[in-house]
């Protein structure tokens, strides 16, 4: 009854418009299974296997909403693993262009923008140390997982009517999104009732905790159009919760990895009153401490950065995982006519695909939405019974750990295992981070990893997903050795 009520008062806190959707709304969308399946993509290796289908999903609204989807089966027993959706940020970026091929999909672009690489730590696939040690409890780890490019207006999504663009949220999108889901159950029926989970990253922290809500609120109104969304877990990434707060530890965070002076810490600290103090003098004291970090990557601050946005006259069979100019040779991969054509992306939409639409949408253009907190989202989830997993690369100054380790704290959870070290398994010398276990939640550091964990550290990132798929522990990492 208790967990009820939190859904029900989560509802009607926020009022947003899942709670009235129509019985029209959850009609199957256009479009088959079999039209939407993809033979080989331009320049995919000739020995990968793997089942992949690409479309719309069209929402039948006043706007016209068409939204674009990449799908990719696990490629050993689709049929008993789980339903993976996956959900990039900004707001205003591609899950299909970042999120499947630069991070945990099957394929990376190659330096050429035009060949595609086997990617061994996808998440559609098994685990890459299965060969070293076949006892591994990961081995099967793994999910059918599918990208969805949204809101509309992102990648290859769109709208017929892009004045909706200007009015688009958080909740028009999580109403959407799940709209989405629906017709694509309908088009890919094996999947109903399926476990199912969704995990995402940055901006995500806000459009997964709510699209779960979602879920959770219509199966309450609507249980028998709600059965075939089997909803068991969430994970977030680096996720962002609380903006202001979040925003104000970026600057504590390059002051402690010694990337700001002294003097600009002691402005910040006088000029500011708090997290949320926007005025002229402490935005400019801001601005201006942030414009002496020279050319750095504040989303991971160790790396390296882009210095040749051009696609390379020949490949390097994707040598460089964590290339900081992958997300050029993806831009022209995915423009590429044969590409769109195979896909069956629009043609005719008036502008190029770009990894994050920064012209519709970005924390500044989205409503109000950024500035809203998760936690009440998050802890609802969690009180739902869903499974809640919240995780942050250790490098990433603009959602800094420390700001992430405060808001996990504010949730008023009790822990049930106290911070500890883990590892990618007991063969595994090095510490892969560190987690913590709330009642209701597991929050887990990556270490060595900015902001995307899937491309800084792709077998930590697919260890840690393991975990979260089969609700077990991460593995505890190996006692410190002197000498």
């Amino acid at each position: 009854m208790a967990t009820t009520m939190n859904v029900r008062a989560l509802c009607l806190a926020v009022a947003t418009v899942f709670c009235v959707l129509s019985r029209q709304s959850l009609a199957a969308g256009e479009g088959s299974k079999e039209a939407d399946r993809i033979a080989t993509l331009p320049g995919q290796p000739p020995d990968a296997a793997v089942q992949q289908y690409s479309g719309y999903v069209n929402l039948h609204d006043k706007a016209g909403k068409s939204l674009f989807y990449y799908f990719v089966e696990a490629t050993a027993d689709p049929a008993t693993k789980p339903l993976l959706l996956w959900l990039n940020g900004g707001p205003g970026c591609s899950s299909f262009g970042i999120g499947a091929f630069q991070e945990i999909g099957p394929f990376r672009v190659d330096t050429d923008g035009k060949t595609l690489c086997n990617f061994k730590y996808a998440w559609n696939t098994d685990n890459p140390r299965k060969k070293l040690c076949k006892k591994l409890r990961y081995h099967d780890a793994v999910a059918n997982v599918l990208y969805l490019e949204s809101p509309v207006g992102v990648g290859f999504s769109y709208a017929a009517n892009t004045n909706v663009y200007k009015v688009m949220g958080d909740n028009m999108t999580a109403d959407d999104s799940l709209q989405f889901l629906l017709k694509w159950l309908d088009r890919f029926p094996e999947y109903k009732g399926r476990d199912f989970f969704i995990a995402g990253e940055s901006y995500a922290g806000h459009y997964v905790p709510e699209l779960a809500a979602s879920i959770l609120a219509a199966k309450n109104a609507r249980p028998k159009d709600m059965a075939s969304v089997n909803l068991k877990g969430i994970a977030i990434g680096n996720a962002i919760l609380e903006f202001a707060a979040e925003q104000s530890a970026l600057y504590e965070y390059l002051w402690q990895h010694a990337f700001l002076s002294d003097t600009a810490h002691t402005l910040i600290g006088q000029r500011c009153k708090n997290a949320e103090d926007n005025s002229p003098l402490c935005s400019g004291t801001k601005d201006a401490a942030y414009n002496q970090l020279g050319n750095i990557d504040a989303y991971n601050i160790y790396a390296t950065t882009c210095h040749d946005k051009k696609v390379k006259p020949r490949g390097s069979n994707c040598m460089d995982l964590a290339d900081p100019c992958a997300q050029y040779y993806v831009e022209a991969y995915l423009n590429q006519p044969e590409v769109m054509k195979t896909i069956r992306a629009n043609t005719g939409l008036k502008y190029k695909w770009t990894r994050c639409r920064g012209t519709f949408y970005n924390l500044l253009k989205f409503g109000d939405s950024p500035s809203k907190s998760m936690l009440p989202y998050v802890k609802a989830v969690a009180a739902a019974g869903v499974r809640v997993w919240v995780f942050s690369g250790d490098l990433d100054a603009m959602v800094p750990v420390i700001a992430t380790k405060r808001s996990m704290e504010k949730l008023g959870l009790g822990v049930v295992e106290d911070w500890r070290p883990w590892s990618i398994d007991a063969k595994d010398q090095e510490v892969a981070g560190y987690v913590i276990e709330y009642k209701g939640v597991v929050f887990a550091t990556v270490r060595g990893s900015g902001h995307m964990v899937p491309i800084d550290q792709p077998g930590r990132g697919f260890a840690l997903f393991s975990s979260f798929i089969k609700g077990q522990p991460l593995p505890k990492a190996a006692p410190m050795v002197d000498g």
